[in-house]
């Protein structure tokens, strides 16, 4: 699989870095950037270089089972188990992308509160994606996820500017594939 765990997002939970680039983080007046960018003798930004601030190196789904989500999330969708840590009852499970050890991990939380069980069923029952992920070949890893058992709710369908898949992870989520159109 070609997920890229680093630029995945949790659908509620967006965040947008409207002030990459700036110095020092984290001020940056409204307008500033682009103002600058505007400026006679400012150079293209063509591929703007990582800036220093705010990093997204960690975002959680919830689940009903935790074993369960580590063999889906590693055996059908690719991932590699990063961390698995218990505590007595409490176990902090991580995966990320296969050799990318320092890179985005996805937290596989499990829904024992109220809060997170309802924030789950939520979601599910409003057709609403928990995580995305993205590939290069949207296509070949809807065969590939399918062949391994997943359940595809949404084919891949073109929509504005990216195509979209949509499947079940065993674990009470619905999980989005999107390739970006090019």
């Amino acid at each position: 699989m070609r997920f890229h765990v680093a630029r995945m997002i949790v659908v509620s939970a967006v965040l947008a870095a409207a002030c990459a680039g700036s110095a020092p983080p984290p001020v940056c007046p409204p307008g500033a950037r682009a103002a600058a960018a505007e400026a006679p003798g400012a150079p293209a930004d063509e591929a703007a270089p990582h800036a220093a601030g705010l990093q997204i190196k960690l975002t959680t789904v919830y689940v009903d089972d935790q074993d369960r989500a580590l063999r889906f999330y590693t055996e059908v969708l690719g991932f590699a188990k990063k961390d698995d840590v218990r505590n007595g009852t409490y176990r902090w499970l991580t995966v990320t992308a296969p050799g990318d050890g320092d890179g985005g991990a996805l937290q596989l939380a499990l829904n024992d509160a109220p809060a997170a069980k309802a924030y789950q069923k939520a979601l599910f029952q409003q057709g609403q994606p928990a995580v995305m992920f993205f590939t290069d070949d949207l296509a070949a890893d809807v065969a590939l996820i399918g062949a391994a058992g997943a359940e595809i709710t949404l084919p891949p369908t073109k929509v504005t500017g990216s195509t979209i898949a949509m499947l079940k992870d065993t674990c009470g989520n619905l999980v989005q594939l999107t390739e970006l159109a090019r």
